[in-house]
């Protein structure tokens, strides 16, 4: 065959491919979109396993979510938007338009099944900051067990030792060194505790698996299922913390850890027997000896406390003698003599420490000793943490809300001088080490030890009935009969049905706990004889009915029924005059319960996600005088209303739209001597999740122009659907707002770039998300020297903005101010050529000097499905990022170099690198096809390499 017949072919074949293409969507189309459905259906369950699993881990476990799990939930969004929009074409779309939109759909499939596919490389769902408590004396436990783990020998692992004795610290420390290292296929963290319940133990397992076990199916169909499950996952690592009793490995489902299927198991338990009798290999966690555990006391007290009088050092010896070299007990009780340096003080409290008869109840004397020297409010506030369940994790807000409407804490002012206050006691109960808060994280915990000393103080006094998380099924028969009772908890259990007849005669129960139970109502007759009550807490209960008696708690101060999803309707309050707190939130009420109008006292009113509620009746709001904390929406608030309410200082609300909005902003202008806090949201519904930003407008589906839009004290800002916006110098208040941490863009079909003209000095921008902007060129149109408003960007997010082919231009002096950048992302960008922009050459110049662009904080960068992505820089440029620890490079076809300026050297012919570089993801041909600069860059980097 000639060239030119050979041509003809070739068009031929180009021509009947551009036929039968379409005419393959068009007659297909049923199936794909059957498929579609299908991929939306998983993606959806895979999101809502993920967010679970993620919560579960975060409660029990600790530490933040992984930056792969952030990214992989935040694209999820991006492509159920999408799905959505193409789910409307399908609906709307005619009989002739099926190959368009075929074609969509397939794409879209594609996209949710590559999703669905990733989270089996998740090795695990967080990481760990490096744990609070020392680990004085236990670096050589630490690192047998971790030799145990990479070896092959050992296959279960049973750490045992006294209570207080820093196990689980020890664990967490082995857990992040190996998630660090990636050593196995994947991670699980299970909190036994002492009430062992096999059914869930599969299920906790099963959940972090993205599984669900159902309930109706039998423990050994559920064990076989587990099983299953664990086989497929490869070389994982369970660790069982806190285990009170032997059990069969079998019966939970648990295959037995062995060298061919690479699995490890690892128990901590109070009980050698336990690790025994489960055939592990022992590691016990000894007390520290008597120097370890006196420099570990020193470290907490202060060595200035010796310096001032060396007389002490016998007396403090004596004291940590006390302590049975278990770490938390010294720790406890140095932190309760921080600062003290008079030696009769000190002699004074070994004295009180003498005499206890073995370790265990010495140890209970030190927790009790340092109970004792909390101020009297503190100790008030430190026993109501007992109410909640062993090893929940309790959030600082709840716990200071908590105290608040249990009245322990003094009345002020603001509620925010009294949650001041409620820090501040908080704060001295964690230095007492009678609670542990996770560094930088907004949750308490109380060690099980200490739990245990807490309710054997309680048990004296009868005031305090605590069966919190015992897997009760129904209400335990001591409730209806004690008459001495004043704080009831029942939370986290699993009771459904409470009798017709019971009705508890304690005439002095003032807090009853019931959250997080099965119970679908409650009899009439079950309140009768509370009329102390003052604390009631119901919510998260599948209720649908609340009996009338409710309305004659007239004490009552707070009511909580949030995600009490089937709760349709509340009795009257016309009644509970006392009633400062209701919490209403996600419940299924079509109308504000009756007599609210007299809650003249409420001063806590949340509204929030109640889909059914259409309006709140108008004049209602003005009434609520001492209100301090308010949130609606998705309904419709009126700006004139909340303007009237003089001790707000929270506001979460949805105006109709930019007029209402600069009405309220205006107002808050004059105001701004009260500092009140607010979450807006402005248009049509807007899904979103509350951040930790506390100043916040979003805007969605609404005309622009003319409206004053943003307060100047807003901290994040959020614009949808606003089309007639081509920049965002046409957002009125963006000049002013000054305290800006983040702005989010997203399907503004208008907006050609960011800023158009003048860039405003928005010096506290910290993010940047940029999403559907289909027409969206440039960052910056305009020619400014003054970039400050990237000069402290950190995330920088573009995602589906097809037509931008250039991220940073080197013609404006951008990357100059980008020295703070942390991460960047861009993904879906069809048209995107270049990530910095090539600078064109002169006529007859010659450039042979290589350029650096220095990223000196750069974390991740990510470059995904971007087809037409040439270079990151031009050939002549390199990329310094001395922090990157993240690569991420997937679908970029045209891509051939990366960039970057690396560390490498040789040793005895082995070539390693110097960098932060940690992990790096890339398909495999373009692992194969990129080149780097270095020529050894790929030996010295392959270890990193996750292909996917």
């Amino acid at each position: 065959m000639d060239v030119m017949e050979a041509a003809a072919v070739g068009a031929q074949v180009s021509i009947v491919r551009l036929f039968t293409r379409p005419l393959i969507y068009h007659l297909n189309f049923k199936k794909y979109v059957q498929e579609f459905r299908i991929a939306e259906t998983v993606l959806l369950a895979r999101k809502a396993d993920i967010e679970s699993q993620l919560q579960e881990q975060l409660r029990y476990v600790g530490g933040r979510a992984t930056r792969a799990v952030e990214i992989w939930l935040q694209k999820v969004l991006e492509v159920i938007n999408d799905a959505q929009y193409v789910a409307d074409m399908v609906r709307k779309g005619k009989y002739l338009s099926r190959s368009k939109v075929g074609k969509r759909v397939v794409q879209i499939t594609l996209e949710m099944e590559e999703l669905c596919a990733k989270v089996y490389s998740f090795k695990s769902l967080v990481v760990h900051d490096a744990p609070s408590i020392d680990i004085v004396g236990n670096s050589p436990v630490i690192e047998k067990i971790y030799n145990y783990l990479i070896g092959q020998e050992v296959r279960m692992i049973g750490v045992w030792g006294m209570g207080g004795s820093g196990k689980t610290t020890i664990m967490r420390h082995v857990y992040k060194k190996l998630q660090e290292e990636a050593k196995f296929s994947k991670m699980i963290w299970i909190t036994v505790s002492q009430r062992f319940d096999i059914r869930k133990l599969q299920k906790d397992i099963a959940h972090l698996l993205s599984n669900d076990l159902s309930d109706d199916e039998t423990t050994i169909e559920r064990a076989a299922k587990l099983y299953e499950e664990l086989r497929k996952t490869g070389s994982y690592l369970l660790i069982l913390d806190d285990v009170w009793q032997s059990f069969s490995l079998e019966n939970v489902g648990i295959p037995e850890p062995s060298a061919d299927n690479g699995c490890k198991i690892v128990l901590t338990s109070r009980a050698r027997e336990v690790v025994q009798k489960m055939g592990c290999k022992e590691v016990q966690v000894a007390v520290l000896s008597k120097d370890e555990a006196f420099q570990l006391f020193l470290s907490k007290v202060g060595e200035d406390v010796l310096s001032a009088d060396p007389t002490i050092r016998p007396v403090m010896k004596n004291i940590v003698e006390r302590c049975g070299g278990l770490p938390l007990a010294v720790v406890t009780v140095a932190s309760s003599m921080r600062g003290v340096h008079d030696p009769l003080h000190w002699r004074d409290v070994l004295n009180q420490l003498k005499g206890s008869r073995d370790v265990q109840h010495d140890v209970f004397h030190i927790i009790k000793f340092s109970y004792d020297h909390l101020a009297e409010t503190c100790k008030y506030c430190f026993l109501h943490c007992v109410l909640y369940p062993e090893d929940y994790r309790i959030s600082k807000e709840e716990i200071i809300e908590y105290w608040i409407e249990e009245g322990l804490l003094d009345e002020m002012g603001s509620r925010k001088e009294m949650k001041i206050k409620g820090h501040v006691y908080l704060q001295r109960i964690l230095d007492s080490c009678l609670l542990q808060g996770p560094n930088g994280k907004n949750i308490v915990m109380m060690h099980d030890v200490v739990r245990d000393m807490t309710l054997s103080l309680i048990a004296k006094d009868h005031g305090f009935f605590v069966k919190a998380g015992m897997k009760l099924k129904e209400l335990p028969n001591e409730l209806e009969e004690a008459l001495d009772m004043e704080k009831v908890s029942l939370m986290e259990n699993f009771i459904s049905k409470i009798p017709p007849e019971m009705s508890p005669k304690s005439k002095k129960l003032t807090t009853l706990l019931l959250s997080g139970n099965s119970l679908e109502e409650i009899p009439e007759s079950f309140f009768s004889h509370m009329h102390a009550l003052k604390y009631l807490d119901l919510s998260r209960n599948p209720i649908k009915i609340l009996p009338n008696s409710i309305s004659n708690l007239e004490n009552l101060t707070a009511l909580l029924l949030s995600e009490c999803k089937n709760l349709e309707e509340v009795p009257s309050l016309s009644k509970l005059l006392a009633l400062k707190k209701l919490n209403l939130e996600k419940t299924k009420i079509k109308e504000v319960p009756q007599g609210m109008e007299f809650l003249v006292n409420l001063r806590y009113l949340n509204l929030r996600f109640i889909s059914c509620l259409e309006e709140i009746p108008q004049g209602l709001l003005p009434k609520l005088l001492c209100l301090q904390y308010l949130a609606i929406h998705p309904t419709l608030s009126r700006p004139e209303e909340i303007m009237e309410l003089s001790r707000l200082e929270t506001f979460e609300g949805r105006f109709a739209d930019l007029q209402d909005l600069s009405k309220y902003v205006d107002f808050l202008l004059e105001q701004s001597q009260r500092n009140i806090k607010y979450f807006i949201l402005v248009g049509k519904t807007v899904e979103y999740k509350l951040h930790s930003c506390t100043n916040s407008v979003t805007v969605k589906d609404c005309i622009t122009a003319g409206s004053r839009v943003l307060p100047s004290n807003v901290e994040e800002f959020g614009i949808e659907k606003c089309n007639d916006l081509s920049s965002l110098n046409g957002v009125s208040g963006l000049q002013v707002a000054t305290f800006l941490k983040k702005c989010r863009i997203e399907e503004c079909e208008g907006l050609e770039s960011v800023f158009s003209s003048s860039c405003p000095p928005l010096k506290s921008l910290e993010s940047l998300v940029l999403r559907h902007l289909k027409n969206l060129n440039v960052l910056v149109a305009y020619p400014d020297p003054f970039l400050q408003a990237f000069s402290s960007l950190k995330v920088l997010f573009l995602v589906k903005c097809p037509k931008i082919k250039i991220l940073f231009s080197t013609k404006l002096l951008l990357l100059q101010h980008l020295i703070n950048l942390v991460q960047v992302i861009v993904w879906g960008c069809d048209q995107m050529e270049e990530i910095i922009e090539s600078e064109e050459e002169e006529k007859g110049e010659i450039v042979s000097d290589t350029t650096e662009f220095t990223f000196p904080n750069l974390k991740e960068l990510g470059l995904w499905h971007l087809p037409e992505l040439k270079s990151i820089c031009s050939a002549n440029r390199v990329m310094l990022c001395e922090s990157l620890q993240k690569l991420e490079i997937w679908n970029c076809p045209k891509l051939k170099r990366i960039p970057l300026k690396l560390d490498i050297s040789f040793d005895n012919g082995k070539v390693s690198h110097h960098s932060p570089l940690k992990d790096i993801k890339m398909k495999s041909n373009e692992w194969k096809s990129i080149e780097w600069d270095h020529p050894e860059a790929k030996k010295a980097l392959l270890p990193l390499v996750r292909i996917m």
